[in-house]
C-alpha cells in the first residue's frame, strides 16, 4: 500500500503559527510515502512567502510532487508577471511545473492550469490546453504502473458543494480526455472545499475527482482547514478528509473504492 497525504491552497502570509505546529504533528503521524500539493503555496507570491513556504517543504518528511497556483504567479509586478510569471515559483518551490513520478506502482503527473493572463476578467481562473490534453491522454501506462494520478490546482469538475465559480478554458474538452484516459484519480484545489466525485469511464475503469481544503490559510470558505489522505493499493483506493479541531487535524469522512 502507498499512503500519499494531498495538501493544497496553503497561502503563505495568511498562515496560523498553531495550525502549521497541527499539520506537522499530523504528517508525522499519518506516516506518508509521498506529499502532493495542488498549488497556491503563497498568498501574493513574494519572496518573503515563497521563502517561508520553501522552509516548510523542506520540513516535510516524505518525498514530495507539486504544481503551482494562480497565487503562486505575481499579481502586482505586471512586467514580471508577464515576461516570467514562473521565476519565483522554480527558484524556491520547483524547477519543474509538470514534474512526473513514479512511487511503486503509481504514476503521477502535474499539469499546470495556472496562467499569466486569460481572456476572462478573472485571472485567478485557469486554463489546459491541447498539448496538456496530449499527456491525459496519450501517454500509455509504463511497465508495471497499476494506477496513475494526475494533480492539478483548478478543477476541471464541478466539486460538489463547492463556495467558489470556477472558470477553466479547456475544461470540457479535459473532461472528455480524462474519460478516454487510463487516469484513476485526479486530486485538485483552488476552491478551498474538499470533495469527492466519481465517473464511470467507457473503459471500465472507475476515475475519481478529489477536490481540497485550504490546508494552511485564515482564507478559508465554506471548511474549515484540511487536507486529505489517500491509501492506494492494487485493488483499492481509500480517501480521508481530515479537518482542523481544537486539539489538530481530526479524521472527519472516509470513502472506500474497490
Amino acid at each position: 500500500m502507498t499512503r500519499i497525504i494531498h495538501l493544497s491552497d496553503l497561502h503563505f502570509g495568511t498562515e496560523d503559527s498553531q495550525t502549521i505546529f497541527f499539520l506537522q504533528n499530523k504528517i508525522m503521524d499519518l506516516n506518508p510515502n509521498l506529499i502532493i500539493i495542488s498549488g497556491d503555496f503563497t498568498q501574493s507570491a513574494s519572496h518573503g512567502e515563497f521563502t517561508t513556504a520553501q522552509n516548510f517543504l523542506t520540513s516535510l518528511p516524505a518525498p514530495y510532487l507539486c504544481v503551482a497556483g494562480n497565487h503562486d504567479i505575481p499579481a502586482h509586478n505586471l512586467i514580471e508577471r508577464f515576461l516570467s510569471p514562473y521565476r519565483r515559483y522554480k527558484k524556491y518551490i520547483s524547477s519543474q511545473l509538470e514534474p512526473q513520478l513514479r512511487y511503486d506502482h503509481i504514476e503521477i503527473i502535474g499539469l499546470n492550469t495556472a496562467r499569466r493572463a486569460l481572456p476572462h476578467w478573472n485571472w485567478a481562473n485557469g486554463a489546459i490546453n491541447e498539448k496538456q490534453l496530449e499527456k491525459i491522454v496519450n501517454d500509455p501506462l509504463s511497465k508495471g504502473v497499476k494506477r496513475r494520478l494526475c494533480v492539478l490546482h483548478h478543477p476541471v469538475h464541478k466539486a460538489e458543494g463547492s463556495p467558489l465559480k470556477v472558470k477553466v478554458f479547456g475544461g470540457k474538452k479535459a473532461l472528455k480526455a480524462f474519460e478516454h484516459s487510463n487516469v484513476d484519480l485526479v486530486l485538485t484545489g483552488h476552491v478551498h472545499h474538499a470533495s469527492i466525485e466519481t465517473f464511470e469511464k467507457k473503459n471500465g475503469r472507475r476515475l475519481i475527482f478529489v477536490s481540497a481544503s485550504t490546508t494552511l490559510s485564515s482564507r478559508t470558505r465554506s471548511q474549515g482547514n484540511g487536507f486529505n489522505v489517500i491509501d492506494i493499493d492494487d485493488s483499492a483506493i481509500n480517501i480521508e478528509f481530515y479537518q482542523l479541531a481544537s486539539d489538530g487535524f481530526q479524521k472527519t469522512e472516509e470513502h472506500h473504492f474497490a
